[in-house]
């Protein structure tokens, strides 16, 4: 036997390895009985026999495990026989249901449904299974294209010219006789059909590539089914690469109340937009359901809310349906041209995707309270701010977003009577606007992440409100860095105070200006608290403050904290007021240190009124420098600082003739130590 002979051999076994029925069978050994000469070399015609009889045994024994094995109950072995009756006699009708355009509710397509003709299989599944077990799936495959094809070809008005999907399982191979009838019939309507592709098992490339090439041949639009779920994974996606993704039904069903399920819906439906596919959700059952996917930017729809499957196709979907439709696009639209992305509850918003759709603010809250995540790519600047509608009380994780917005605007706008939880994460930056807290509503800033906040305007603040308004109650319990270039503000507080406590963090404030204050408020009495921070207050303003009020008294209250306060212009209080009346100031168990350069200043002081210092077992380090210098306390006098089991040492350069730079009586010392200079004289050792 010659080699061309052998291979032939070889290849005919492996087909009958897969035959399904007689009549392929015997197709099959016809093809080969005339290229193998069969009719001239009778020891190949003996051979030909030999394998037909292994064919119809292997088609007997098939069918007998199947009925007699897989198949236990009388019931299913008589819906084994009718779905064969079904197949071998074609009794196959379809339904259509309609697929809607999203844009405006039109009819844009409509898929082709099996619908066998029998009382005892009356639904598709009891065809596909027992078809499945029979290995009769090519007949259902030839079965669904030519009749739907013939359908198409012959009842055009029926359909509205509109195209329709038609299913398929392309790993499924048809017989050579079948794929040349079928890819004729495509071919006459290539302008009207959709193939869309079930897959109930992995293709291998080689297969895949051959089906995708003759769609592509025919210019037949495709689509992949059930998106999400077995054999219809990215993987496929890619290589497909299809005209449509079918969004599965388990996917979508209560995604209004599932924000896994909405973040999913939403790559999905990014990645189509992004390569020019078209996104249709399946299986959409209720209003919630309609308006999240459309919400969410899905193209085309279909599920039983817009219109069940019919025999007659429907030319168009209810009125009623379709104005909701319109409505949930017009949502979706009009933030859009005002450039305003609606966060559902619980949603992963990817800000770099919404600036490429040239969105500017994202707005939490409107659809309840949860948990939203802004995420960006360390960076790249958004362009985008957000604002929290009111009521809110839920979270607000940064992860890796720089968030910008116009000078003196927020980059985050808190609304009123809102509770809310900033979890940073990643490296965040807040460009032109900072943190806007009302009154109302309470900030608690916290996690593993870094925040930066740069102002520039006329007025400022980075983490509070402006200078006429009061500030929430603010909770900070991870570090900022702020750095501010105006002429007048308050960096975490606001022009008329509030409540400010700070946790624990490494917190770093940078100023340049006229006037400002670093941590407090600008025209009103103010009480701090810091509790285990690492405050850094850098001060290059003519009249400031680092950490307190600069108009009205105050309260700070330091425990287990790091204070550095460095200071350089022409009128500055580390801690304290330059204009109110009284400060009292207690340290605990911390350090603070103080570097003032200014023509007057004062590390801890009422300016110009009543100090009280209390420093207990703390570590106190002050340089000031200037011509009128002070260390503790103000130029009235008034002054009472005790300072127990503590270090504290001053140094003081002055004129000369500013004798009272440091009283050093009003200064009680009790336990650790303290050593006072002024001009490089010691004026007091203990």
């Amino acid at each position: 036997m010659n080699g061309n002979k052998f291979e032939l051999l070889h290849s005919l076994l492996a087909e009958i390895k897969r035959v399904n029925n007689e009549s392929e069978l015997n197709s099959i050994i016809a093809e080969y009985a005339e290229s193998l000469d069969a009719d001239n070399d009778s020891n190949m015609s003996v051979l030909l026999e030999d394998a037909r009889s292994i064919g119809t045994e292997l088609i007997s024994l098939r069918n007998a495990v199947n009925s007699e094995t897989v198949l236990h109950t009388e019931q299913e072995r008589a819906e084994l026989d009718e779905v064969r009756r079904i197949i071998d006699e074609n009794l196959f009708d379809y339904h259509f249901q309609p697929i809607v355009n999203t844009s405006d509710g039109a009819v844009y397509s409509y898929e082709a449904l099996m619908r066998p003709r029998s009382s005892l299989c009356p639904s598709p599944y009891h065809v596909i299974k027992y078809a499945e077990i029979t290995d009769r799936l090519d007949d259902i495959e030839r079965a669904t294209f030519v009749n739907i094809l013939n359908l198409i070809g012959g009842e055009t008005e029926m359909l509205f010219n509109r195209p329709v999907f038609i299913n398929s399982i392309p790993s499924v191979k048809l017989s050579e006789t079948d794929f040349v009838l079928v890819k004729q019939l495509l071919a006459k309507n290539s302008d009207r059909v959709v193939v869309e592709m079930t897959e109930q098992s992995e293709m291998a490339d080689g297969e895949f590539g051959a089906i995708k090439e003759m769609y592509n041949s025919l210019n037949i639009r495709t689509a992949i089914d059930d998106y999400g779920t077995g054999y219809s994974n990215v993987q496929n996606l890619l290589r497909y690469m299809p005209d449509f993704v079918k969004i599965d039904r388990s996917i979508l069903s209560d995604i209004h109340n599932n924000s896994k399920k909405r973040y999913f819906v939403r790559e999905i439906i990014d990645f189509c937009h992004e390569n020019g596919i078209l996104a249709l959700a399946e299986g959409v059952e209720t209003t919630e359901e309609l308006q999240t996917v459309i919400h969410l930017g899905a193209d085309l729809v279909q599920g039983y809310y817009t219109a069940r499957p019919s025999a007659a196709p429907v030319e168009a979907i209810p009125y009623e349906i379709r104005q909701e439709i319109k409505l949930y696009r017009q949502e979706r639209e009009d933030g859009k041209k005002r450039r305003i992305y609606t966060a559902e509850k619980n949603e992963r918003v990817l800000l770099d995707r919404l600036e490429k759709e040239e969105y500017k603010c994202v707005l939490i809250g409107k659809k309840g309270s949860g948990e939203v995540t802004a995420a960006g790519s360390p960076g790249i600047d958004s362009g985008i701010h957000i604002d929290v509608a009111n009521d809110f009380k839920g979270r607000l994780i940064l992860s890796d977003a720089m968030l910008s917005n116009v000078k003196n605007r927020p980059c985050i706008s808190i609304g009123e009577n809102c509770d809310v939880e900033l979890v940073l994460s990643g490296s965040n930056y807040l460009n032109n606007g900072g943190i806007k807290v009302p009154e109302s509503s309470r900030l608690h800033i916290c996690g593993e992440g870094e925040l930066s906040i740069f102002i520039d305007g006329a007025g400022y603040y980075a983490i509070g409100n402006d200078s006429d308004s009061r500030h929430g109650e603010l909770v900070l319990e991870q570090g900022v860095s702020i750095e501010s270039h105006a002429a007048a503000g308050v960096c975490i507080g606001s022009g008329l105070g509030g409540k400010i406590r700070i946790l624990k963090g490494q917190f770093t404030v940078k100023m340049t200006g006229y006037m400002g204050v670093g941590i407090g408020a600008f025209d009103t009495e103010t009480d701090i608290e810091i509790f285990a921070g690492d405050i850094t207050v850098n001060m290059s303003t003519e009249n400031s403050v680092a950490i307190g009020s600069f108009e009205k008294s105050c309260y700070v209250n330091v425990i287990h904290s790091a204070v550095k306060v460095y200071a350089s212009g022409t009128e500055n209080v580390g801690i304290g007021t330059l204009r109110g009346e009284s400060c009292k100031v207690s340290i605990s168990e911390a350090s603070a240190t103080f570097n003032m350069s200014s023509d007057n200043c004062s590390a801890i002081a009422a300016l110009n009124g009543k100090t009280q210092i209390e420093v207990i077992r703390a570590g106190m380090h002050i340089v000031a420098k200037g011509d009128y210098a002070l260390a503790l306390g103000g130029y009235s006098g008034a002054l009472k600082s005790v300072h127990t089991n503590s270090d504290t040492s001053i140094e003081i350069i002055t004129k000369s003739e500013n004798v009272n730079c440091i009283d050093t009586d009003k200064i009680e010392i009790s336990g650790g130590r303290a050593i006072f200079t002024v001009n490089g004289k010691e004026v007091r050792s203990e």
